[in-house]
């Protein structure tokens, strides 16, 4: 949150400063995200905001703002139904994202160290701790905007922000999900963790 607000101020600055300075030639597009991967994105936002909502309603039902809003999704039964499609969107991402990355880095021609140190890689490195501090001098106006890479510190930290946050939640979600399983080869107390 810190790291938007100071953002907010040097963006807006500099998005003045561009809409005065006349554009004398046309500024070269990329491509960012291919097709594939903003199918991906949208179904993480579908799959995260579904599972928010029903998973606060599910976990709170005793509360009054919580049965208000089950009842405008038709009850808690389709709450719950909604809250395993989600699920299911989510472990199909996951799984996704996962083959994907797989086949990548298999047709690669790189070795490994190659791949996980070079400009592509999702993998934080010690070149985005120098981007970090570079930027918050920016931020602060004690120096220029630094140049970024393919992708920049703080995409690779929602990256894996969701790469982990979907193992370790969805993971708990597994359990819950489907106690009498679980507790065969694991002690109840884990079930109340999760």
């Amino acid at each position: 949150g810190l790291h938007t607000i100071l953002w907010l101020p040097r963006s807006f600055k500099q998005m003045i400063k561009r809409r005065k300075e006349k554009k004398l030639t046309e500024e070269k597009q990329y491509l960012r995200f291919r097709l594939f991967h903003r199918f991906l994105h949208v179904s993480v936002i579908i799959s995260f905001l579904g599972l928010t909502i029903t998973g606060m309603i599910l976990k709170f039902s005793y509360m009054k703002w919580a049965y208000v809003l089950a009842h405008l999704l038709g009850g808690f039964q389709i709450a719950g139904f909604i809250h395993r499609v989600c699920a299911f969107i989510t472990f199909g991402y996951f799984i996704t994202n996962l083959i994907w990355l797989i086949n990548k880095y298999k047709n690669d021609k790189r070795s490994i160290k190659e791949i996980l140190f070079s400009q592509e890689s999702l993998i934080p490195l010690p070149r985005d701790a120098v981007q970090f501090f570079k930027t918050i001098k920016w931020f602060v106006g004690l120096g220029p905007k630094p140049e970024y890479g393919r992708w920049t510190y703080w995409e690779k930290f929602d990256y894996f922000a969701v790469f982990c946050g979907v193992a370790i939640i969805g993971s708990t979600g597994l359990f819950l999900a489907f106690p009498n399983f679980f507790t065969i080869f694991l002690p109840g107390w884990v079930l109340n963790v999760a």
